[in-house]
């Protein structure tokens, strides 16, 4: 029988294993970034990362205790980024998970809006800026409009699709036992879709950052992807390249959140698929 010391020490080297394996790629790449740096060919517009790290640090942090260690560059720039990207998020989903759970129920309603629908999704978002800028102005409103338009369409497809998959014989069972439609949708209805509708939600989270970036290119005071325009502007490759380090960042840590919510809320999911495996 394995000791406890023993069964510690191998979960220790396990780990450790597996942290090793997953910082080589990172490494690799900040190794390919410092030579291209170095290189006749990059060093005019590939800025030190070493240098684009200490950007960061001094624009999107501070010393300042009342300012909760933030700098100005995450005051002005990386919050209304976020909050424009989360609001948008929070309507796709709100639209996507609504509309998705009352065409999937619907044969009839999704036959009849399937022509709209992917006439919605094959347009391209990013072209139809202007047209959100005319009819919203050109404050917040037309880039949270725009994200929740652009990334709606993964939410809704999923939501759809997960809702099918339930199958009639759930639902038929709840009729005959006389269970309320709130109890159906709640009980059967949606925790069947979750998975689904996660994935989606996942995708969509993806897409929303991209297009924020692409929706404060113009017509904007603040954000990332106005940051990114004025460095472009003022040959500031340094604080280009940090940026791109604090965006990168920025959906490293929204996929961690949301990897931990949604394993939390499909926790359930997970061990019954652990038993029928």
């Amino acid at each position: 029988m394995t000791s406890a010391p023993r069964r510690a020490s191998q979960v220790a080297t396990r780990l450790a294993g597996r942290a090793g394996i997953r910082i080589i790629v990172p490494v690799l790449l900040l190794a390919a970034w410092y030579g291209l740096s170095e290189s006749e060919i990059g060093s005019l517009f590939v800025a030190n990362p070493f240098d684009a790290f200490t950007r960061v640090f001094t624009d999107f942090l501070s010393t300042d205790a009342g300012h909760l260690f933030l700098g100005d560059a995450t005051i002005e720039h990386l919050f209304p980024s976020v909050y424009r990207a989360l609001a948008g998020l929070a309507l796709a989903v709100t639209i996507g998970v609504g509309l998705g759970i009352a065409l999937g129920i619907n044969p009839v309603l999704t036959a009849l809006f399937a022509p709209l629908i992917h006439l919605g999704r094959s347009l391209p978002s990013p072209a139809l800026l202007g047209v959100f800028f005319l009819l919203f102005g050109t404050g917040d409103s037309p880039k949270i409009f725009l994200i929740a338009f652009s990334v709606v369409w993964p939410i809704l497809f999923n939501t759809i699709d997960g809702v099918q998959s339930i199958g009639t014989g759930r639902t038929q069972a709840a009729a005959i036992f006389k269970i309320s439609r709130w109890d159906v949708l709640t009980k059967i209805v949606l925790p069947g879709a979750a998975p689904k509708i996660f994935a989606g939600v996942r995708t969509a989270m993806s897409l929303s950052l991209i297009i924020m970036i692409i929706s404060e290119l113009q017509k904007a005071e603040n954000g990332l992807g106005y940051q990114l325009v004025m460095t472009q502007r003022n040959f500031d490759y340094t604080g280009f390249w940090s940026v791109l380090i604090v965006l990168a960042a920025l959906g490293v840590f929204m996929n961690l959140v949301f990897v931990a919510v949604e394993r939390r809320a499909l926790a359930w999911h997970r061990g019954v698929t652990e038993q029928n495996d």
